[in-house]
């Protein structure tokens, strides 16, 4: 089995989509996070393509599981539902994440992501299943 990383290590996924945590409570399950969609991330309309929302969204849902425990955990996405409200372009997106319930096996958690003048473009929910914490070796 692999060893996990720290849980405040970002993966090369959240460095590819430029993410930036810029607040964490793990008390309440939150994460307010910073993206870059670049002109790399734009679909043929000249818009943001839905599945770099979507992955954003995935992120913050994630990293907001993963914030409350300080065990490594393993953790995957079983269903993830994004909503499309707004026009995403290039530039810096703002994104918060928030657990609505974790339980021992199945984590449920928001997000929303919004433009920098503050419009929403888009939202999702999603479920987890949690794995055993691997406890490091010692």
């Amino acid at each position: 089995m692999h060893d996990l990383p720290p849980v405040d290590q970002e993966s090369p996924a959240a460095e590819t989509l430029g993410k930036k945590v810029l607040e964490l409570d793990p008390e309440r399950g939150y994460v307010k996070a910073s993206y870059f969609a670049g002109e790399n991330f734009v679909n043929r309309g000249g818009r943001i393509y839905g599945g770099f929302l979507a992955a954003m969204l995935d992120g913050l849902c994630g990293h907001a599981v993963r914030s409350t425990t300080s065990t490594p955990t393993p953790q995957v996405t079983l269903e993830l539902k994004t909503s499309f409200l707004g026009r995403a372009d290039q530039g810096t997106l703002i994104g918060e994440g928030w657990v609505r319930h974790r339980g021992k096996s199945i984590a449920f958690a928001e997000a929303e992501l919004r433009r920098e003048d503050g419009e929403l473009v888009a939202r999702a929910s999603a479920t987890f299943k949690l794995g055993r914490p691997s406890h490091p070796a010692g």
